[in-house]
């Protein structure tokens, strides 16, 4: 005969140290079904312990110990199972029907604990297994309302999973599943003991192994069905448009924005790439964490881009995702509040901050910059009121923006003085400057529109290599100046000639 004992016996001992071990830890985690499944595996030790003296014993006496070790350690082990499921399965128990299960346990305790006076329970006799002796077990009555009263535990148990089973909604039945298919293969690895006729008992060997998973799917196991399926309707419902790649860009899920956004079939996600890639080009790359806040010429709409990658304990890449924010009304508002900043309300154009922006932006050594004041100004507030002076200020703004090009910059950098930035400027522009120049005042001479005649003198410098702004500009208003002393109603180019 092949040799059982030892082997068995070693199991045992093995799964009572791992046991002992994971109900330590489920004492201590916070959990709150770490105290329930702690008393539940704690309970299967001395079971356990004592099916492993009956195993390997060949004394009487030692074995007949390990006999009440084993089933009355049963019945606590279906006590603690009452309050396991009660937790797991969040039942508030009637407390008539609890405290019945109890007192019938705890009945079946004493009588066990009887059977040394009154027999009635079990006995146990020798017989040779592997060469020596084995103490196998006799049962008298109270023995088979012992196994009744555990396995009907048992049966309860494993009916009330199945009831929260079929009752639960299909996202969370797999974390009732789970710990039924342990109770469930538990209880076939008993019955087929029974039935396998065999002499050595090691049942407890799968009742050990049930306490393991018990520990592991109560406290460790994150039902993936269920973190799936709560995970996809969260970002279902979001209303930013998420996209989800595998580790080799190909997109294979997307919600319900980001189907709309990519016009997606919704069944076919690996048109996404391409789709996000011709709407905010360089932008997108799903190979990099970033945030990035564009502009689509595609829809006319501003976004805000979030890429994350995924990775595994190894750092290696397993995926990535993105999300996809419409930001139009903020961008709108941005854009709003900048224009504000950087533009004169009356006029409508560049203001100072303005001017000191584009003057960061611009190659100095190739510009042309006029300072331009207008005559007399005051005369017109004085003698037709501010409301009239406004009026005016507009025309002239109207008037040089319309002789200039669209390229070029106009500015009103306090009460009636201008600028005008001409980009890309050279030395020859001259003769074309001055004649805008002239046109500018004829037009403000017109008075078919009922607004007093007035013109503009102008200042005027060309940018050179290394020069600064600050300078620049001291060159043109002394220029201007010139221009002043000299008539008015005209340019001057700095440093001398007047036209």
């Amino acid at each position: 005969m092949r040799a059982t004992r030892l082997p068995f016996g070693i199991i045992l001992f093995a799964l009572a140290v791992a046991l002992f071990i994971c109900s330590l830890k489920a004492s201590k985690s916070p959990k709150a079904m770490g105290k329930p499944v702690s008393t539940m595996i704690g309970s299967l030790i001395t079971p356990v312990l004592g099916n492993m003296i009956i195993i390997l014993s060949s004394n009487y006496y030692l074995s007949l110990f390990g006999c009440y070790a084993y089933y009355i350690g049963m019945d606590f082990v279906m006590l603690a199972l009452i309050r396991f499921t009660a937790a797991y399965c969040h039942l508030k128990w009637n407390s008539r029907l609890r405290q019945l299960a109890q007192l019938v346990l705890i009945l079946d305790i004493i009588s066990l604990a009887l059977n040394p006076v009154l027999g009635h329970a079990f006995t146990v006799e020798a017989i040779t297994v592997e060469g020596r002796d084995y103490y196998r077990l006799i049962p008298f009555f109270a023995q088979n309302i012992h196994r009744v009263v555990d396995y009907g535990i048992l049966a309860i148990s494993i009916l009330i999973f199945i009831v929260k089973l079929i009752d639960s909604p299909k996202i969370e039945s797999e974390r009732y599943s789970v710990i039924l298919l342990t109770m469930l293969l538990t209880t076939v690895w008993e019955s087929a003991y029974i039935f396998s006729r065999a002499p050595v008992d090691r049942a407890m060997v799968g009742f050990g192994v049930f306490g393991l998973l018990i520990y592991y799917l109560s406290l460790h196991y994150r039902p993936l069905r269920l973190l799936d399926s709560i995970l996809a309707q969260m970002v279902s419902q979001l209303p930013e448009a998420m996209f989800f790649f595998d580790s080799s860009g190909q997109c294979f899920w997307a919600n319900e924005p980001g189907i709309k956004l990519a016009e997606l079939d919704g069944v076919n996600f690996e048109p996404a790439y391409l789709k996000l890639r011709s709407m905010f080009g360089s932008e997108f790359n799903i190979n990099d964490s970033d945030r990035h806040t564009v502009y689509s010429n595609e829809s006319k709409k501003g976004y805000v881009l979030q890429r994350q990658l995924a990775k595994d304990d190894k750092g290696r890449l397993i995926g990535s995702f993105l999300s996809v924010r419409d930001n139009t009304e903020e961008q709108d508002a941005l854009r709003e509040e900048i224009y504000k900043a950087t533009h004169d309300a009356l006029t409508q154009l560049h203001n100072r901050a303005g001017y000191n922006f584009l003057l960061t932006t611009l190659d100095l050594s190739k510009i042309y910059l006029l300072v331009i004041d207008v005559d007399s100004f005051k005369n017109i507030n004085d003698t037709y009121g501010h409301e009239v002076g406004d009026l005016v200020l507009q025309k002239v703004a109207r008037t040089i923006k319309s002789n200039f090009r669209t390229d070029d910059y106009v500015c009103r950098i306090g009460g009636d003085e201008f600028v005008v930035l001409i980009a890309n400027a050279t030395e020859s522009q001259k003769k074309t400057i001055t004649s805008r120049v002239t046109r500018i005042n004829k037009d403000l001479a017109d008075t078919s529109d009922k607004l007093p005649a007035i013109s503009v003198s102008v200042g005027a410098v060309m940018g050179s290599e290394g020069v600064e702004a600050k300078e620049l500009f001291e060159k043109a208003d002394r220029a201007l100046y010139e221009r002043k002393r000299n008539g008015k109603n005209g340019i001057t180019f700095s440093p001398t000639t007047a036209y």
